[in-house]
C-alpha cells in the first residue's frame, strides 16, 4: 500500500484530523500489530533480578520453561526450574499470575514451589510446598478451567491441580511418577523422564518426553464422575498413592517393550490437539518430523502417519518444508497445522512451514516462509578492517534455492501460536518475534509486523530475548512469552498496525502511512506513529564479522484514535535532518512502529516502510 502525499482533509478539518487520522476502507490483508504492553504489568521479573527494574516482581518465576493461560482468560501459570543432575541441587516453581482482560497487564496472585521458597536457599514461606515439581517444564489447563496439569523432568512426573476460578489459587489433587520412592505421595504410572510439553482434551491427558521419545496417555474411566468428583483426566488423580497405573504410552522402540512402537518420534516434544478431538500431532525435532496420532480409548493412541524430511518408504510422508519442527498449532477451522521450525543449516534463521489438514486430519505440505537476510544498502556503514588484515571476506557458496517466500523478523522459529479466530499467527525465535495475517481459504500467512533487535527492517522490542514458550490469551488479544533473559515474563497485546509498505512525503517534510485497528481491542487504538531510520555499522576484526543497528526517530505523528475494525490514515511530519537526507538521497528504507497510549493497545512491533520525496 503507497500513501501518496494528499491526505484527506485539511488541518483544520474534523476532529479525527486533529488527531492525525482519517477514517477509509480497510486493506486486505491488514491483520493486527502486537508489541508490549504498556506499564509495569507489561512484563515480570523475578524477585531477586535487577536488571529489569520497569518489570514488576513476581514470585516463583526460576528459570521459566512454559506457560499456560486459563480458558476463562482470569490467569496465566508459569513453570520452571532447575535440573542440576541430583534432588539437593535441582528445584521446580509455578507461578500464579492474574491477568486484567482489558488490558493483558499481568499481576503476582501466588506461587508453589519445590521446598516452599522462591529458590534462594533457606528463604521458606515465600510459596507453597509441593512435592514432584523438580525442574517443571510443562503446564496447561483443562478444558473446563477446573485443573491445571504440571510436568516436571527431573521428578519425572505429572502434578494435578486444582484451580479456584475466583482467585486462580492452586490445591493439589495428586501426581503420577516414574519411580516413586517409598513415602512419595506419587503413584507409579508410564510418566517418564525428561517429561515436558502436555496437552488435556476433556477425557485424555497426553505428555511427551523428549529425552525418552515417547508420549504418555492418561484418561477418565468410562461413565459419568461422582457428584463431587472431577471430570476427565483429573479424576484419576487421588491425593494417596496408588498401585503402579499401567497407563498406555508409544515411543522410540516401544520403551524397551513397555509401550507401542512409534515412527519416527525421536525428540517428540511439542503436542497439539485438533479441535474435534480426533488428531493429536506432535513435533519430533530429532527424526524431523511431525506425527499424526489417533486418539483411542483410555488414553491409547495410534500412530496413523508422519511427515518427515525424506521420508523413507513406510508410514511417513516426504515433505520439502520440514526441517527441525519445534513448535506447532492447529486453526479452530481445522484447515491448517503452522510448525515453527528451525531450518536448515544450508540457511541461516527459521521457517515456518504451513500444513493443510484433510478432513481426516492428514497433513500435506501447503505453502512455507523463511528468514530473509537484510541487504546491504547505501544507509549501512562499513568500518575498515583492523591494521594488517585484509579487506576482502570469504565468498560464501550460494545457498540452494529455496522453495519459501521470504521475510523478515524470522530470525529464529522456535514457538508458535494461532488466535481462536485463526486470523492471526505469531511466531517467535530465541530473540525475535513476527506477526502475520491468515487467509483462511488458503491458510496463507502475510507478515504485518516484526521485532528483532539485530534486524534493521524491523523494531527492537525490550526484553525479547532467549525466548523459551509462548501462549495465547483466549480472546486473542494477548500473547505471554517466557523467556530466559532479564524479563521472566513479557506481555504482548493487539494493537494498530502500519499497513503501508511504502510512502511519499512532500519536500515540506509532511508523509502519511495507513493504520488499521484490529477488531480484537476492547476499544479505539491510541497512540502515535514513529518512523525510525535504522544504521548498520559492519566491521571486521580478528577475522570476525561485527554488526552494529544503531536506530533513531526520524518522524512522528500526532496522537490518532481508530476504531477497532477500521482503517486510517495518519499525518506523520519529518525531522528537518531527516528530511535534507531524503531530498538529497530520494528516498529512505526506515522502520514503522506504532507507540501506544496507555489502554491503546500493544506496542513496539514495526514493519519496513520505503519513504521517497516528491519532486514535483
Amino acid at each position: 500500500m503507497t500513501i501518496g502525499k494528499f491526505l484527506c482533509g485539511s488541518a483544520k478539518g474534523t476532529a479525527a484530523l486533529a488527531l492525525a487520522a482519517c477514517a477509509v476502507a480497510p486493506a486486505a490483508h491488514a491483520g493486527a500489530g502486537f508489541g508490549a504492553v504498556p506499564g509495569p504489568g507489561g512484563c515480570l521479573r523475578s524477585p531477586g533480578s535487577t536488571e529489569a527494574p520497569r518489570c514488576q516482581a513476581a514470585k516463583g518465576l526460576v528459570s521459566p520453561a512454559a506457560i499456560a493461560v486459563s480458558p476463562d482468560g482470569r490467569n496465566v501459570y508459569v513453570v520452571g526450574g532447575l535440573a542440576r543432575g541430583n534432588v539437593a541441587e535441582s528445584f521446580g516453581a509455578i507461578a500464579v499470575l492474574r491477568r486484567d482482560p482489558a488490558t493483558g497487564s499481568l499481576s503476582e496472585a501466588g506461587c508453589l514451589s519445590s521446598d516452599g521458597t522462591d529458590g534462594t536457599d533457606g528463604a521458606n514461606e515465600d510459596c507453597a510446598a509441593s512435592p514432584a515439581l523438580l525442574a517443571a517444564d510443562g503446564v496447561t489447563v483443562s478444558p473446563d478451567g477446573h485443573t491445571v496439569f504440571v510436568t516436571a523432568s527431573s521428578s519425572g512426573s505429572v502434578v494435578a491441580f486444582a484451580r479456584d476460578a475466583e482467585s486462580g489459587s492452586l490445591t493439589r489433587r495428586g501426581c503420577f511418577q516414574e519411580l516413586p520412592r517409598p513415602g512419595s505421595p506419587c503413584t507409579g504410572a508410564n510418566v517418564f523422564s525428561g517429561a515436558g510439553d502436555l496437552v488435556a482434551s476433556t477425557s485424555a491427558l497426553y505428555i511427551a518426553s523428549a529425552l525418552e521419545g515417547v508420549i504418555s496417555g492418561l484418561a477418565a474411566p468410562p461413565g459419568a464422575p461422582t457428584e463431587g468428583e472431577p471430570a476427565g483426566p483429573a479424576s484419576i488423580f487421588t491425593a494417596a498413592p496408588g498401585p503402579f497405573l499401567v497407563s498406555p504410552c508409544i515411543a522410540v522402540n516401544g520403551y524397551d517393550g513397555a509401550c507401542a512402537v512409534g515412527t519416527a518420534m525421536k525428540g517428540v516434544d511439542a503436542l497439539a490437539l485438533s479441535n474435534d478431538g480426533n488428531q493429536l500431532y506432535a513435533t519430533a525435532q530429532g527424526s524431523g518430523a511431525v506425527d499424526e496420532f489417533a486418539p483411542g480409548a483410555r488414553g491409547t493412541l495410534t500412530e496413523v502417519g508422519c511427515l518427515k524430511a525424506a521420508a523413507p518408504k513406510g508410514l511417513c510422508q516426504s515433505s520439502r518444508y520440514l526441517a527441525s519442527p519445534r513448535g506447532l498449532a492447529v486453526t479452530a477451522d481445522g484447515h491448517n497445522v503452522y510448525v515453527a521450525d528451525g531450518g536448515s543449516s544450508a540457511r541461516p534463521g527459521g521457517r515456518v512451514a504451513v500444513l493443510a489438514r484433510a478432513a481426516d486430519g492428514r497433513l500435506g505440505d501447503s505453502s512455507c516462509l523463511d528468514y530473509l537476510p537484510p541487504e546491504r544498502h547505501e544507509e549501512d556503514e562499513r568500518e575498515g578492517e583492523d591494521e594488517g588484515e585484509g579487506g576482502e571476506s570469504e565468498k560464501e557458496p550460494p545457498a540452494p534455492p529455496d522453495p519459501c517466500a521470504q521475510v523478515p523478523g524470522l530470525a529464529g522459529a522456535i514457538a508458535l501460536t494461532v488466535n481462536a479466530e485463526g486470523s492471526t499467527v505469531s511466531v517467535f525465535g530465541p530473540s525475535s518475534a513476527a506477526t502475520f495475517s491468515r487467509d483462511a481459504a488458503t491458510g496463507r500467512l502475510t507478515e504485518t509486523s516484526c521485532a528483532a533487535a539485530e534486524d534493521p527492517r524491523c523494531s527492537s522490542l525490550s526484553g525479547l530475548e532467549e525466548v523459551e514458550a509462548a501462549a495465547v490469551s483466549p480472546d486473542g488479544r494477548n500473547v505471554y512469552l517466557v523467556t530466559r533473559g532479564d524479563a521472566s515474563v513479557l506481555a504482548l497485546g493487539v494493537g494498530a498496525a502500519v499497513t503501508s509498505s511504502t510512502a511519499v512525503a512532500s519536500r515540506a517534510g509532511t508523509t502519511a502511512v495507513g493504520v488499521a485497528c484490529p477488531r480484537a481491542m476492547s476499544g479505539p487504538c491510541r497512540g502515535r506513529v514513529l518512523l525510525d531510520r535504522t544504521v548498520v555499522r559492519r566491521s571486521i576484526r580478528r577475522h570476525h564479522h561485527h554488526v552494529a543497528v544503531l536506530r533513531s526517530i526520524v518522524a512522528r505523528s500526532a496522537q490518532f484514535a481508530i476504531r477497532p475494525g477500521s482503517h486510517a490514515i495518519v499525518r506523520v511530519r519529518v525531522a528537518d535532518s531527516a528530511r535534507r537526507l531524503l531530498v538529497n538521497r530520494r528516498r529512505l528504507r526506515l522502520t514503522a512502529v506504532v507507540r501506544a497510549a496507555p489502554r491503546g493497545g500493544g506496542e513496539g512491533f514495526g514493519r519496513p516502510v520505503l519513504l521517497r520525496v516528491n519532486r514535483r
